[in-house]
């Protein structure tokens, strides 16, 4: 068989409380939220060197210890990746790892801001809209002391497609000291770089900028990494200097080679200048997206769509201790760097190289397919080997992931077909890219840190199944920085599961996306999950509801949906698509017009969020203070994961107040409930100097850090008559007087 049958997951944003001997939850993972352990799990407050590698389009079944080693043992056609399988047996396998939508654009923009597609600025198609730059992946690790690299596709800054947005939150706006790579999402639609006429504007061609920070911008380090230094403009729209990288320097460079070697000669500038701070470095592979005539370099030697190299890779260097070998950044006798695609005469042969074991497969698309993934793989394997040839290998964390699920729309055949026909590029899962099924959602992911993530010791990797979004990564990453989870996050750390010690506390999977070419129709995309059960409602198909337990099929193949003994679960998980989501026109800059949006989402944009069926006497507020390292916290810390210095209940919040300490600095989560008469539009509000994050059922609506909205924040929902939860998480930093006010909770 192809597909076969290979934990429990949910995030909850409040717990309820016992009365009369029982307990009212949403669903019925609701009360496993805890404190953290009290013996953390190595690795946290680590400081490790971080690469997290992102790829695009890559399918989970992609790669060979995911699923194309089951192809191989079965005798069909298969891709082999020996030094990602290799680099897994000494981590780790995660075989839950979640995106946040079936697209680029928006998976990127959660990825980076950590939140989730119910929360998030961007969503849907709206390629190279800005993300809100105020919190990112970027600005945590610079808060942690990190030197922040960006390579490759970025995307989501503005400019370009964004329809007149300014380029406010290019990576070197969003906490990045430095980037080099593609700044439009169309940018990335090819894999070799060439200047175009108007590369400051347009999305055509592939012209590959150099940028560094307005901070960074007066930096020798930075200034003296290419030979192009002195072309610095200030760009008009950020707060950024950037240059466009000449066709002299890389062209007919395949961007797979150059971002390794842009990557290798970052980190050994980086060491041989003896800067203290550890490094950063965001990933962003095109491998494998696919790529054609429109954005690709004119003067490639084959204009074949699907990109390939133009000559093998480097080989290894044993006796190379600078760089191990493989691409370096060092130019040749002739000028070009090494691995640019020419022959021994320096003619030019881009685009036009096949992997030797790839060229007996039946179709061009599956050879050039194939060499684009083995290709990632040899360049993994040449980075891995220099950090190991540089002594860094035991104090780095490697993180490897995709954007979304595999793409079939630039293969033949098209779609489906391609996927499921060629190297079931989606594993035993359904769907691909734009589809919120599982083939479209998860990810190929693991993660490698020597002596901190312990490996299997054996043959296969070890396997963590434990389910998660990319909003984990924002999490994981303040913690091994030794910083607080940002409560701004919808993740938590995944340092127990990484490591298999500790308590990892779940999180909610949500995902949302208006189809924007699937071919399937299904208009607004929502899936969420809870456990081992999946809830999918497609509103271009009649709104259609279909529920699946993963965990006995994994193939999505039985619609439980209808099944009596589910009308509960059925029920509470639909209400959780509203209740999990914040409507976009009210996320402050959101991306899309949202007249529009709410046009194209009928009956959830503008629907009532749903009430609880809790009775009787409304519970009291249960209260958290947390004084511990609070005058030390850059962010409103996500309490779930700290132990509270105190812990009570009371009836009102002016019994909350008489139990605080004065002139100190602390933080305090409260918990409890409102009852709404009527349904209709209520107003939560929020005003001071405090730190403020407020959650209505799991609906993060509002949020902001200390000092940054002294004049206050406001939101408006409509709620269902009955009763609705809320979580409330405040800081101050001198006693009761420096909270904020929070109208509408009775506060």
């Amino acid at each position: 068989m192809r597909r076969r049958a290979f934990l429990k997951a949910m995030g909850a944003c409040v717990a309820g409380f016992a009365t009369g001997g029982g307990a009212w939850a949403i669903g019925p993972m609701e009360r496993r939220l805890a404190p953290s352990e009290a013996v953390p799990p190595p690795g946290r407050g680590a400081r490790p060197n971080v690469i997290l590698v992102l790829c695009d389009d890559l399918g989970w079944g992609d790669l060979g210890a995911f699923w194309q080693n089951t192809r191989a043992a079965a005798g069909q056609p298969h891709i082999h990746t020996p030094y990602l399988d290799e680099a897994m047996r000494r981590g780790v396998m995660l075989t839950n790892a979640f995106t946040t939508a079936p697209v680029c654009a928006p998976a990127r923009a959660s990825m980076v801001t950590g939140k989730h597609q119910g929360h998030c600025n961007l969503r849907d198609n709206m390629f190279d809209r800005p993300v809100d730059a105020h919190m990112t992946l970027g600005t945590v690790m610079k808060r942690a002391g990190y030197a922040t690299w960006h390579v490759g596709k970025w995307g989501i800054g503005g400019g370009y497609e964004s329809g007149g947005q300014p380029r406010r939150a290019m990576a070197c706006d969003a906490g990045f000291d430095y980037s080099y790579g593609y700044p439009a999402h169309g940018h990335g639609h090819s894999f070799y770089h060439w200047e175009h006429a108007d590369w400051r504007n347009s999305n055509a061609g592939s012209p590959l900028v150099e940028n560094v920070s307005a901070a960074a911008k007066d930096d020798a380090f930075y200034a003296n990494l290419s030979a192009g230094a002195c072309g610095w403009e200030r760009d008009t729209d950020g707060t950024y200097w950037r240059r466009l990288v000449a066709d002299a320097e890389c062209r007919h460079c395949y961007d797979t080679d150059l971002f390794t070697a842009k990557i290798k000669q970052l980190i050994l500038a980086h060491q041989e200048a003896g800067r203290d701070a550890p490094f950063f470095c965001y990933a962003c592979y095109t491998t494998s997206h696919g790529s054609g005539n429109t954005h690709g370099d004119p003067d490639m030697a084959s204009t074949a769509n699907f990109h390939v190299p133009g000559n093998a890779y480097p080989e290894a260097d044993a006796a190379d201790t600078q760089w191990g070998g493989g691409v370096t950044w060092e130019k040749d006798a002739r000028g070009y760097l090494p691995f640019k695609a020419v022959d021994a005469e320096g003619a030019n042969t881009s685009n036009t190289w096949i992997h030797p074991d790839y060229q007996s497969l039946d179709t061009d698309s599956k050879r050039r397919y194939a060499t684009n993934i083995r290709r990632l793989d040899d360049a993994l394997g040449d980075l891995l080997r220099f950090l190991k040839v540089r002594g860094l290998d035991q104090n780095t964390l490697f993180v490897f992931t995709s954007d979304n699920g595999p793409a079939g729309e630039y293969l033949t055949p098209a779609g489906i077909n391609w996927v499921e026909n060629a190297f079931d590029s989606n594993g035993p899962y359904r769907g691909m890219k734009r589809w919120s099924y599982d083939g479209g959602l998860r990810e190929p992911t693991f993660a490698l840190w020597p002596g901190v993530i312990p490996a299997s010791g054996g043959d296969t990797p070890r396997v963590c199944a434990e389910p998660f979004q990319f909003p984990a990564w924002m999490a994981t990453l303040a913690d091994v920085a030794g910083l607080p989870q940002p409560a701004h996050c919808d993740g938590v750390s995944l340092l127990p599961a990484l490591t298999g010690q500790g308590r990892q506390l779940p999180m909610r999977l949500y995902a949302e996306y208006n189809d924007g070419g699937s071919g399937q129709n299904f208009g607004f995309e929502q899936m969420v999950r809870d456990g081992d059960y999946v809830l999918i409602r497609n509103n271009g198909i009649n709104g259609t509801r279909e529920l699946y337990d993963v965990a006995a099929d994994p193939e999505q193949a039985d619609n439980l949906a209808a099944d009596p003994a589910q009308a509960d679960r059925v029920r509470w998980m639909t209400d959780l698509l509203v209740a999990c989501r914040v409507p976009v026109a009210k996320v402050p800059d959101a991306c899309g017009a949202p007249a529009a949006y709410a046009n194209s989402h009928p009956g959830i944009e503008g629907a009532a969020m749903p009430a609880t069926p809790l009775r009787g006497d409304l519970p009291p507020i249960e209260a958290r203070l947390f004084l511990t390292g609070a005058a030390e916290w850059p962010w409103v810390p996500n309490f779930r994961t700290l132990a509270p210095d105190a812990a009570f209940l009371a009836q009102t919040f002016a019994a909350v107040r008489e139990r605080l300490p004065a002139g100190c600095a602390f933080g305090l989560e409260l918990s409890g409930w409102i009852d709404v008469p009527a349904e209709g539009d209520v107003t939560f509000s929020a005003t001071g100097a405090g730190g403020c994050q407020l959650w209505l059922h799991e609906a993060h609506i509002l949020e902001y850090e200390a000092g940054d909205c002294a004049a206050g924040r406001a939101i408006t929902l409509r709620l269902a008559k009955g009763r609705h939860p809320w979580r409330l998480a405040l800081t101050s930093a001198d006693g009761p007087d420096g909270l904020c006010a929070v109208t509408s909770l009775g506060l």
